[in-house]
């Protein structure tokens, strides 16, 4: 036993150390015991420092396999890659054709002067509120109060998106639609009785037309 005292004191302050710094999983110490038990045969005072010794060397093994395999050690936190972000913002472009595509999802809803619902009916300067509030844009209600806010639009420079206005059964802006593109706008007509698409070409919309606004920035 005594031949066995240097190494066992210096395995015991190793294990003792490891032990300070790592927990020790008991099902990784097992495995060691369990190998070097099978290989090691002595008399009675040797095996029982042999097992000594396999208790303490099983302890070490299990803390530096433990430390060095992340999947079977609970303190290791293996954290997925967060998807990239660009963090690019839409172009005025992506920002008119946006618009587009909402207020076509309206086609069809019928013309009801007054109106606010898309299931029962809207009317012209409720549709262009409604869409514009589902693209994180906020408008007043009617179309003269829409057509004194945003920014003035030459006809030759209109841009998908933009408002386009007409003076029909009273003065100043009283009827409202977005510009398509290629000289078409989509608006809520109490001539057609639903939303529906026209042309600024129209001989009617190029004499009742009257301005532009702008409200994508």
């Amino acid at each position: 036993m005594n031949k066995y005292r240097k190494p066992i004191i210096l395995l015991t302050l190793l294990t003792f150390s490891f032990t300070l710094i790592m927990p020790i999983p008991a099902a990784m110490a097992a495995s060691p015991l369990d190998t070097l038990s099978q290989t090691m045969s002595s008399d009675n005072n040797k095996s029982s420092s042999f097992n000594f010794l396999n208790v303490l060397i099983g302890m070490l093994l299990g803390n530096l396999l433990g430390k060095s395999n992340p999947l079977q050690n609970p303190a290791v936190n293996i954290t997925p890659l967060a998807p990239s972000n660009d963090g690019k913002s839409l172009t005025n472009t992506e920002k008119g054709n946006a618009i587009i595509a909402t207020a076509k999802t309206y086609l069809g809803v019928p013309y009801v002067f007054g109106g606010e619902s898309p299931v029962t009916g809207l009317d012209c300067s409720s549709f262009t509120q409604l869409v514009m509030k589902e693209n994180g844009i906020t408008l007043p209600r009617t179309a003269a109060e829409q057509y004194e806010i945003g920014t003035p639009v030459d006809k030759a420079n209109l841009q998908v998106g933009d408002l386009v206005f007409f003076t029909t059964y009273k003065p100043g802006a009283s009827h409202v639609g977005f510009y398509m593109g290629n000289q078409q706008f989509i608006h809520d007509s109490s001539v057609a009785k639903q939303v529906t698409i026209s042309s600024l070409s129209d001989a009617y919309y190029t004499e009742h037309y009257i301005g532009a606004r702008r409200y994508i920035k």
